[in-house]
């Protein structure tokens, strides 16, 4: 009982910090006064209210967790370390690991749960307007596909993209398979992660600029819609690279090693897809600034493209130094050969 509530409580602090700090740092603060409006009823929902909501339940959850749990949880091992003078160096790369896993928590979960409140009602909202409209499907293909269909299917699979990695920040469990085994610690790798989240993604944009589309229109139809179910394909990978981690989708950290499809393969499936699906993206605003001679905005948006792709290129590489410490992803460098592409590289 004692343990039980020591992690409790411990946890409880952890989360009632987090708060504060969301709800008060000037860039988080903005990002928690969202409403989020259905279509289909006059219903409005707050982006506060959904976070405080989650953490109540996430609290109350607690409860059985910790009370099956027999093992010290991460914001009880930070808090004993406080009072623990002297530590052998097991002790203290638990501490470390410990810091690092909670401080990754810490910026990812809230961005995440926000994210996949989002996604849902993003999804809901369009399967009601595509089920509205679905007489065009046969009548009017291309205006439909246009309007409904291309926004419906990113929807969906952004959804279960998102999906997977909020749980992986909430649920850390020995039952589940899905502990963390270690945090890179590393400045490099933490910096290139960063600057593709917000608020450090902002700097990054002002620095190498943005100028994608999620949606890209080209003149003929036919290649107009083969190219952006291409996107959606491309983008379906990359989101099923976060499913076949099932509850393990991790950034910073290695929680074991997964060798299902598309990780069978390549080593890096959701940053090689990702990537193609931007330079397709981008296709259009190339091509125009080609073809009427502005050669100085191509080059600047081809500066920027390289340069967001150089980016994943070195999320790819720092990943692999840190999971390189761990012998069963070196079998798994031996078995899966290449990084991005089959046979090539």
């Amino acid at each position: 009982m004692s343990l039980f509530l020591k992690n409790y409580f411990s946890t409880i602090f952890y989360i009632i910090i987090l708060y504060l700090f969301y709800s008060q740092v000037w860039y988080y603060k903005d990002f928690l006064i969202t409403n989020f409006q259905f279509k289909f009823i006059d219903l409005n929902i707050n982006s506060l209210y959904i976070f405080q909501s989650i953490i109540l339940l996430y609290i109350i959850l607690l409860v059985p967790f910790y009370y099956k749990n027999n093992n010290k949880s991460k914001a009880l091992t930070i808090i004993d370390s406080l009072f623990k003078k002297n530590k052998n160096n097991k002790e203290k790369e638990n501490i470390k690991t410990s810091f690092l896993a909670l401080l990754v928590k810490w910026f990812f979960a809230p961005l995440m749960i926000i994210w996949l409140t989002w996604h849902i009602i993003t999804t809901l909202n369009n399967i009601y307007l595509s089920y509205n409209d679905i007489s065009f499907l046969t009548k009017e293909f291309y205006l439909y596909f246009n309007k409904h269909f291309f926004w419906l299917f990113l929807s969906i699979i952004l959804f279960f993209d998102v999906l997977f990695f909020t749980l992986w920040y909430l649920i850390e469990s020995d039952k589940l398979n899905n502990k963390i085994k270690s945090v890179d610690s590393s400045f490099i790798w933490w910096f290139v992660v960063l600057l593709c989240y917000p608020p450090f993604n902002i700097y990054t944009t002002n620095l190498i600029w943005w100028y994608s589309s999620e949606f890209p229109s080209f003149n003929n139809e036919y290649i107009h819609i083969t190219l952006n179910i291409l996107i959606l394909i491309l983008m379906w990978i990359y989101s099923w690279s976060s499913i076949s981690l099932w509850l393990k989708a991790s950034n910073l950290t290695n929680r074991w090693i997964i060798v299902k499809w598309p990780y069978k393969y390549i080593r890096h499936p959701a940053y090689i897809t990702k990537n193609i699906a931007w330079w397709i993206w981008w296709l259009p605003l190339l091509i125009w600034n080609f073809y009427t001679w502005d050669y100085k905005n191509f080059f600047i948006v081809l500066f920027s493209l390289i340069a967001w792709t150089f980016i994943y290129c070195l999320r790819a590489i720092t990943e692999e130094k840190h999971l390189s410490n761990d012998s069963d992803y070196l079998k798994y460098k031996d078995k899966v050969k290449y990084k991005f592409i089959p046979k090539i590289y």
